[in-house]
């Protein structure tokens, strides 16, 4: 039995096998299928941006600031938030649907 013919068709498999699985890969990125890999990894919360602007919402609601808390626009990624955003994750007691921002 000749060994060298053996070894040069596994080899052969083993190419197939990758080459296939690297085009299953490529097919599932270009249609889209790592959007919801993206969406669930959180990456709006790991900037220090986000976290700065998230220290400040927690201090304007331990100082009760209303007109910082519900008012205040921010821009992450952009993206235009407030405060009051579940994506910040600060639990805060102020109720913002009570209370009008005046125009500036």
């Amino acid at each position: 039995m000749n060994s060298k013919a053996m070894e040069m068709a596994i080899s052969t498999l083993i190419l197939i096998v990758i080459g296939i699985l690297v085009l299953i890969g490529l097919a599932y990125a270009l249609t889209g299928g790592f959007k919801s890999f993206r969406a669930s990894s959180k990456p709006f919360l790991d900037t220090s941006q986000s976290s700065s602007i998230k220290q400040a919402c927690s201090m304007a609601c331990e100082n009760n600031d209303k007109i910082t808390f519900c008012c205040g626009n921010y821009t992450i990624d952009n993206k235009d938030i407030k405060c009051s955003d579940s994506r910040l994750e600060v639990s805060c007691s102020i109720n913002c649907k009570d209370f009008q921002c005046s125009p500036q």
